[in-house]
C-alpha cells in the first residue's frame, strides 16, 4: 500500500458573469483570451483553471503544481471536472509552445476549453520578448472545425468518468453581519 500526500489547491469562487463569461463557445473562449492577454501587462500569466457551472465559476491556480507529473496534473483536472453540473473547464495562462519548428520553445498566450461531451475550442499566439502577441490574432481551433486536438491538455471528463474522479471542495462561508 502507498501513502499519499494530501494536496491543497488554491482557488476561488465567484458568480458567473454571464456578460463576461457567456455560453457561447467561441465567445466564452475569446473572452478567456481577452484576460490572458490583459494579464501580459503585468507578467507571464501563470497558469490558471476555470470552473464553469450556470451560476458560478471556480478558479484554481495551477503554479503551486509544476513539480507533478502531467499525468498527475491532469488527474486533478479531471476531477475537477468530475464535480456535478460543470458546463465546461478551461487551462489558460501563458505556455511554452511544444513542437517542431521556429516555435519551439517560444512562450505563448493559451486558452483550451473542454466541455462534458468531449467537445473542445483552443486559442495561442506567441509572446513577443516585450510581453506584446506577436502576429495579427490568435490561432483559434475547435473540435468542430475537425482540427485535431492538441496534444498533453483536454480528455479530462472522459478521465473523470473512466477513473471516477470528483474533487472534493471545501468552500468557506461568508460571515453575515
Amino acid at each position: 500500500m502507498t501513502a499519499q500526500k494530501a494536496l491543497r489547491l488554491q482557488g476561488q469562487g465567484a458568480p458567473r458573469d454571464m456578460t463576461v463569461f457567456p455560453a457561447d463557445d467561441d465567445l466564452l473562449g475569446m473572452s478567456l483570451f481577452s484576460q490572458v492577454t490583459l494579464a501580459l501587462e503585468r507578467g507571464i500569466p501563470r497558469p490558471a483553471t476555470f470552473v464553469f457551472f450556470e451560476e458560478r465559476m471556480d478558479r484554481f491556480s495551477m503554479s503551486g503544481l509544476a513539480d507533478l507529473s502531467a499525468r498527475a496534473r491532469n488527474r486533478i483536472i479531471a476531477g475537477m471536472a468530475g464535480q456535478d453540473d460543470v458546463e465546461c473547464v478551461a487551462m489558460l495562462g501563458a505556455f511554452r509552445f511544444r513542437g517542431k519548428g521556429p516555435l519551439n520553445g517560444q512562450w505563448v498566450a493559451s486558452v483550451f476549453l473542454e466541455w462534458p461531451d468531449n467537445r473542445w475550442w483552443t486559442a495561442w499566439q506567441p509572446i513577443g520578448p516585450k510581453r506584446g502577441l506577436v502576429g495579427d490574432g490568435p490561432q483559434v481551433r475547435n473540435a468542430l472545425d475537425g482540427s485535431p486536438r492538441p496534444g498533453g491538455v483536454g480528455g479530462w471528463f472522459a478521465l473523470s468518468r473512466r477513473a471516477g474522479l470528483k474533487l472534493r471542495v471545501h468552500r468557506k462561508s461568508t460571515p453575515v453581519h
